[in-house]
């Protein structure tokens, strides 16, 4: 039986997905971390590679950055403790709203995330405070 959170038919966010491009970005960091946007300028060229495992709920979230790797493991619908970007511990959840995966992390601020697929795209949107930005990422194919 599906939880009352799982849409009919879930989306498969299973796969390699390499960022194409952002949209906001800055001025999404300067909310979220409450740092000076100069010293979160990001290379045109700046490398995110996201892994992701998905059996029906249950995730695996790998993120590759230049700085770093990080991984989180969580299933839709439970919550779990984390640390942000601050290194403050938040509570998570994640649930499924229409075909979207949407994450809450609430801590000294909110943050939500929201991806969703379209086509060969994963679509990541970041909301904290009045700041909204969007990272697109493109499947990678060869990888497989």
């Amino acid at each position: 039986m599906k939880k009352s959170s799982e849409p009919p038919s879930i989306p498969d966010f299973t796969g390699r997905w390499v960022l194409d491009r952002t949209e906001l970005l800055e001025e999404y960091m300067k909310q979220s971390l409450g740092t000076d946007h100069v010293k979160h300028k990001f290379p045109k060229d700046m490398t995110v590679v996201n892994e992701i495992t998905q059996i029906g709920n249950n995730f695996r979230l790998k993120i590759m950055t230049r700085g770093g790797v990080s991984e989180t493991c969580f299933e839709v619908g439970e919550a779990w403790q984390e640390q942000d970007s601050t290194s403050d511990t938040c509570s998570v959840t994640s649930k499924w709203m229409n075909n979207k995966l949407v994450t809450v992390a609430e801590g000294r601020k909110t943050v939500t995330v929201t991806r969703e697929l379209r086509g060969e795209f994963m679509i990541t949107t970041m909301k904290c405070k009045n700041a909204t930005s969007r990272c697109i990422f493109s499947r990678d194919t060869k990888s497989k």
